[in-house]
């Protein structure tokens, strides 16, 4: 993948991504990709635990807000860093690999298009996960925002927009049509199935998101974007002692049954962007991927404003997707009633 953001061009032809691109298994080793040129082997999951805490103790860890806790169980840990082979890996009882897979697919599929880390590996070990992939040294837009001019701003804000545009080229295979679970010894790209089109993650199995975090285990599948949307609005009555009795509201008519499903990353916060420390400022990679599936083409947008805490950086994510600003009131509403 190039870093050099004069390489990212936009894609106008759509990209196909099919079940037989991504491997279906607990374990992997990319052994294509540019760490199997210079080593034999990734490091263990007992590596990995003991380099994030010697980088924990040692105070140097990429995430300050990450925590190593002393109850044992490694919920969200800090990342740990193999600077000196390049690698960085995502571990924890809450990662979950279909985010190594959607990465995997992403760098393959639109290299050079949309930036991710090149992804070497995954691994499974216990109820933990591990996910090995390309170290991109550079700074989160988060932590570099205050310190940019404006026409940086402007710069990078126009490159995120090329980036979100390649990404909704991004299609399924409308040969490929399925809904429901891993079909035995097949990788599927999970789904649920409408007029064609599969909604869901990438692979094949509930929805996450964390609009939903109380509601994962049911998030799917679903036939028609009617039927997801019917699902989501009803959510908020779920407590209720006879929710059928209520009448519908009527923002569940401001969600557009009728609308495209597109590949969808879910969590563009500008803690996710990475970018280089200094001009011309480049876009390097968009991380964390946990959140991405095939979603309403409306989803991107509601899910970019829900990050937003900064008045300077709202004016800006209108300039990189488009807002069909015809659902935001509805969505609000329904996400604010799960207690989003």
């Amino acid at each position: 993948m190039s870093s050099d953001m004069a390489s990212i061009c936009s894609q106008d032809e759509p990209v196909r991504l099919t079940p037989s691109m991504i491997p279906d298994a607990c374990n992997f080793d990319a052994k294509d990709s540019s760490f199997f040129n210079k080593w034999r082997e990734l490091p263990s999951p007992e590596e990995v635990r003991r380099k994030t805490e010697e980088q924990w103790i040692a105070g140097t860890c990429l995430d300050k807000r990450k925590n190593l806790t002393s109850a044992g169980r490694y919920m969200r840990p800090p990342l740990a860093v193999f600077e000196h082979i390049g690698l960085v890996v995502k571990w924890g009882v809450l990662v979950n690999i279909h985010e190594a897979q959607s990465t995997y697919a992403i760098y393959h599929l639109l290299n050079g298009r949309v930036p991710v880390p090149e992804v070497f590996g995954w691994r499974t070990d216990g109820d933990e996960k591990f996910i090995y992939m390309q170290y991109v040294q550079g700074q989160t837009l988060e932590e570099a925002w205050d310190s940019l001019q404006p026409t940086d701003r402007g710069i990078i804000v126009r490159k995120l927009r090329i980036i979100c545009d390649n990404l909704r080229q991004l299609e399924q295979d409308p040969s490929d049509k399925f809904i429901g679970l891993h079909r035995p010894n097949t990788f599927r790209v999970s789904m649920i199935c409408i007029s064609d089109i599969l909604l869901g993650n990438a692979m094949r199995t509930s929805i996450y998101d964390r609009v939903f975090t109380s509601h994962t285990h049911e998030v799917g599948p679903f036939t028609t974007v009617h039927e997801f949307h019917d699902w989501f609005t009803f959510l908020c009555r779920k407590p209720m002692r006879d929710p059928h009795s209520v009448p519908i509201e009527p923002f569940r008519y401001d969600l557009p049954d009728d609308s495209a499903i597109k590949f969808t990353q879910g969590d563009l916060h500008r803690s996710n962007i990475i970018i280089s420390f200094s001009k011309p400022y480049r876009v390097l990679a968009i991380v964390d991927w946990e959140q991405s599936g095939w979603l309403p083409e409306y989803w991107e947008a509601r899910k970019m404003e829900w990050t937003v805490n900064d008045k300077e950086w709202a004016k800006y994510p209108p300039l990189i997707l488009d807002q069909y600003k015809s659902t935001v009131e509805a969505w609000w509403w329904y996400t604010a009633s799960l207690g989003c």
